[in-house]
């Protein structure tokens, strides 16, 4: 489980962590273009590796551009659309596609709907030259 803040919280530790670590992108490798990201607006990349699968969201407000790892901390669903689409309201939040749970774009906080006080799995990213690239946790 997260904090709000989207740092694990060793109080509640989350069997759900590690799954799809093997395909977790590492530094330098490349999530998307700059381009390819709407402002404001949210897209979804997955990466594999055999049977492992390591999905991503990543949001944009201006020019604050963050990566989540794509799982509602509530239900352990993905964010997105059964169609791959990330739905942004008001510009301001990304809804769970499952139970309607409502993330800031900037700092990934649950502030409506299941998982209230709840966040989203923070990972590392830099933008360099207009891509969006995996970086070393730190």
């Amino acid at each position: 489980m997260t904090t709000p803040d989207g740092k694990p919280d060793p109080a509640r530790p989350d069997p759900f962590r590690t799954v799809g670590a093997a395909a977790r992108p590492g530094p330098g490798v490349e999530i998307a273009a700059l381009s390819d990201l709407p402002d404001p607006g949210a897209i979804v990349r997955d990466f594999r590796e055999g049977d492992a699968l390591f999905s991503i969201l990543l949001t944009r407000r201006g020019d604050v551009v963050r990566a989540w790892r794509n799982m509602c901390p509530h239900a352990r669903w993905p964010l997105e659309r059964p169609d791959g689409r990330v739905v942004v309201q008001e510009g301001r939040y990304v809804i769970c596609s499952a139970h309607g749970a409502s993330f800031t774009l900037e700092d990934g906080r649950c502030v409506a709907g299941p998982g209230l006080g709840l966040g989203l799995q923070a990972l590392p990213i830099v933008v360099v030259d207009g891509r969006i690239l995996a970086a070393a946790d730190a």
